[in-house]
C-alpha cells in the first residue's frame, strides 16, 4: 500500500508518496511551483533534485521546474497576442532573454491524494488571476504526479482558460536525471530527430538538420548538449532513453503533444536533463508548435517515466 506522509521544507510543506514494500515514491512541494525533489524506483532516486529549502528557493538550473506558459527562451521577452504587445521580464541575463514562464515560482495547492496498493496519485492546482501584465490572462493549471508498482510515473496537466479570449500557451518540464555518478557514464538513445539551429542568444535560426549522433545508443561521455530537437515523423510514441549500469530509464511522449525536446548536461555533468516541451524555443514570437486554447476552453497533456 502507498504511504503518504508531509513534512516541513523551509517554510514549505513537502509532500511525500511512498511504498514501503517496492521502494518506489516520490516527493513534491506543491507551495514552491509544484517541484518534484525526488523520483524513487526501487529506492533508487533517479532525479537530481533540489536538496534544501534555501536551494528549492533560488532555483538554480530550474531543477524539475513546470515550465508554462512557456517552455525555454523568449527572445527580449517580448511577444505580440490579438492586437497587443506584452513584455516578461529577462530572467536570462546571459541571452538576454526571457526564460520558462513563471509558474515555477508560484504557489500551487495539492487539492486531491489517492493512494492504493497499486497507485499513488497528488494533483497540485495553480489559480491564477491574470496579476502579471505580462501573461494577464486568467487560467487554472493542474498538474498530478502519479506512482505505480509497475515502475512507471506518470505526469499529466490539465489547463482551463478563464480568460474572455483565447490565450496562447507552451508547456514543458525541466527535470535532471541521474543513474550514475556523472553524466559521462550514462549511455543515451534519442528518437529520429532535426536538431533545432539556434544563433549566439539560443534562439533558433528557422534552420533544422538530422541528428543522428544518438540514433542508437551510445555513451555520452564527454558530449556537451544543450540543444532543442524536433522529432521527425513515423513517431507517434517517442522515448528519450537512459542507461546506466543495470539501470534503464526512458522518458515517452506522444510526437502530436510534446513534438519537441530539450537535452542539456549541465556544466558540472553531475546528471542529464531530458525536457518535454509542446513547442520550440521561441514560440510565441515564432509560432512553432503554439497552442492556443479558446475563451473558456480546456487543454490537457501528459507524458510517463519508466524505469527498467
Amino acid at each position: 500500500m502507498f504511504e503518504l506522509s508531509t513534512s516541513p521544507f523551509g517554510k514549505f510543506r513537502r509532500y511525500t508518496l511512498h511504498h514501503p514494500d517496492t521502494g518506489n515514491g516520490f516527493s513534491v512541494v506543491p507551495e514552491c511551483g509544484a517541484n518534484l525533489l525526488e523520483l524513487l524506483f526501487d529506492g533508487l532516486n533517479v532525479l537530481d533534485g533540489y536538496q534544501s529549502p534555501e536551494e528549492l528557493e533560488a532555483g538554480k538550473w530550474g531543477k524539475s521546474a513546470l515550465l508554462f506558459p512557456f517552455p525555454n527562451r523568449l527572445r527580449d521577452g517580448q511577444y505580440s497576442w490579438l492586437g497587443h504587445d506584452y513584455s516578461f521580464p529577462l530572467n536570462n541575463a546571459a541571452t538576454h532573454n526571457a526564460i520558462h514562464g513563471f509558474v515555477r515560482h508560484e504557489a500551487f495547492e495539492a487539492v486531491r491524494i489517492e493512494l492504493t496498493r497499486e497507485n499513488a496519485d497528488i494533483t497540485c492546482r495553480y489559480d491564477y488571476r491574470g496579476q502579471h501584465a505580462w501573461f494577464p490572462f486568467p487560467f487554472v493549471l493542474e498538474v498530478t504526479f502519479g506512482m505505480t508498482d509497475r515502475n512507471e510515473f506518470n505526469v499529466s496537466f490539465f489547463l482551463k482558460n478563464r480568460h474572455r479570449e483565447a490565450i496562447p500557451v507552451g508547456l514543458g518540464w525541466h527535470p535532471y536525471f541521474r543513474l550514475a555518478g556523472n553524466a559521462d557514464e550514462h549511455r543515451l538513445q534519442l528518437p529520429s530527430c532535426s536538431l533545432v539551429h539556434i544563433d549566439e542568444r539560443m534562439i533558433p535560426t528557422g534552420q533544422r538538420t538530422p541528428y543522428t549522433a544518438f540514433e542508437s545508443e551510445a555513451s555520452l561521455g564527454a558530449t556537451a548538449l544543450d540543444n532543442c530537437f524536433q522529432v521527425r515523423e513515423g513517431h507517434p510514441l517517442y522515448h528519450l532513453n537512459l542507461h546506466a549500469g543495470p539501470h534503464r530509464l526512458a522518458l515517452a511522449a506522444s510526437s502530436s503533444l510534446f513534438p519537441y525536446f530539450q537535452v542539456f548536461t549541465p556544466p558540472a555533468r553531475e546528471s542529464i536533463a531530458l525536457e518535454p516541451m509542446t513547442c520550440n524555443v521561441n514560440a510565441f514570437q515564432n509560432g512553432d508548435g503554439l497552442v492556443t486554447v479558446p475563451a473558456g476552453g480546456d487543454w490537457t497533456a501528459a507524458f510517463l517515466v519508466e524505469y527498467r
